[in-house]
């Protein structure tokens, strides 16, 4: 029997979970899948734990531990390794090799919309990987919004309010957690307000949110009160459960 788990903190109801044990069970996969609440005092212990776990198979792993756990593995394939942030870890010959599939299922949903002017909005587990990974890509030209006045990361075309902001976007994705359940003072938010889709939006624009839960959230009703295309983060949170559920697959096939 061999264990996998969702890391992060918090947890709340995760669908990884759900995904992961069906897919197992449809494939024969003798496996538990567990949610452990893991805080980031803690992540060191939790990976020398699954190192010396025989059973352990992968792990996922969420805020606010995706940048930090890329520290304890090696990168399992070029985008981990650009990203610098793993949100997959699977074990490999007592090796523990990382992989984004956030990243790479926002990467194949990105080329869907075919929209090349990006702004990416927060600059945190998700943010900071995709615009490590698109900023690498010539076609692409990106943009950041974030709150740090300091911006500590030094990126190119970083801004602190949409004010700044002069390039002609088509995209803008939120990776913030605003709007989110995740806790109580979120989901009342909006990483962009009212008056800045109504002033500066025009209607080619096209709002990506990572966001699954809620469903309709306060950035959802305005991107509809003023026509503007909006997508929640379900279809990114489906693609790349199966895309890390390949992967895990495959290293099963070698073992």
């Amino acid at each position: 029997m061999y264990n996998c788990f969702i890391i992060g903190y918090p947890l709340k109801k995760p669908r990884s979970v759900v995904i992961w044990k069906k897919y197992f069970k449809k494939n024969k996969i003798k496996s538990t899948m567990d949610p452990l609440e893991v805080k980031i005092s803690k992540l060191s212990n939790f990976i020398k734990k699954i190192k010396k776990n025989k059973n352990f198979l992968a792990t996922a792993v969420t805020s606010p531990l995706k940048i930090l756990s890329y520290k304890f593995i090696k990168p399992g394939d070029k985008i981990s390794k650009s990203a610098k942030s793993v949100n997959l870890i699977i074990k490999k010959k007592e090796k523990l090799y990382g992989y984004n599939t956030d990243i790479i299922s926002l990467i194949q949903i990105i080329k869907k919309y075919k929209k090349n002017n990006i702004l990416i909005i927060g600059l945190g587990g998700v943010g900071m990987p995709l615009y490590n990974v698109l900023s690498k890509i010539k076609k692409y030209k990106i943009s950041v919004l974030t709150r740090n006045k300091n911006n500590p990361y030094k990126y190119k075309n970083c801004y602190n309010s949409f004010d700044q902001i002069k390039s002609n976007i088509n995209l803008v994705i939120n990776c913030t957690p605003l709007g989110s359940n995740l806790k109580k003072n979120y989901i009342n938010k909006t990483p962009i307000s009212n008056d800045i889709i109504k002033n500066f939006f025009k209607k080619k624009v096209r709002v990506l949110d990572i966001i699954y839960k809620p469903k309709n959230t306060v950035l959802n009703k305005i991107c509809k009160k003023y026509g503007i295309s909006y997508s929640n983060g379900i279809e990114m949170n489906t693609l790349q459960a199966k895309i890390a559920l390949k992967l895990i697959n495959n290293n099963l096939k070698k073992i």
